[in-house]
């Protein structure tokens, strides 16, 4: 072997030590992932408190912090060896799909009365998967 080629490697596997490139445990996977959840739940708590004298543009703000918050869920769910969210994904999929066709011009209650239903499957998917996690509940 080259001494370079010994060299990089080395360099690489420090770098990659010092970066925490261990995968966590299963527990600790899990407890990531019940955190995330809670985050989602209180992104969901926040877009239900929008009202018919909220804008659609704080509707779109709350689907942000919604995907933001979907995104951690995702990521976490991925550490996970026996757990699919694939019931959540698809309540939110549907979701930002309906947020995504709200016409400009339609009034918040209109958007409301659209996207409430998908809200709820969200809500719904997050609680069973919390469910099935055994999280603690807050």
């Amino acid at each position: 072997m080259k001494p370079w080629i010994f060299f990089v490697s080395v360099i690489l596997i420090l770098a990659c030590a010092a970066a925490g490139c261990t995968q966590p445990t299963e527990e600790e996977a899990e407890a990531q992932l019940c955190q995330d959840l809670e985050a989602l739940g209180v992104a969901l708590e926040n877009y239900e408190n929008i009202n018919v004298t909220s804008t659609v543009g704080e509707i779109r703000d709350a689907q942000d912090e919604v995907t933001a918050a979907m995104q951690d869920v995702r990521q976490s769910a991925a550490q996970v060896a026996v757990i699919r969210v694939d019931e959540l994904d698809a309540a939110y999929n549907d979701l930002d799909n309906s947020i995504q066709s709200l016409p400009e011009d339609v009034t918040a209650g209109e958007a409301l009365l659209t996207i409430r239903p998908n809200l709820q499957a969200v809500r719904e998917a997050r609680q069973n998967l919390t469910a099935e996690l055994n999280c603690p509940q807050s």
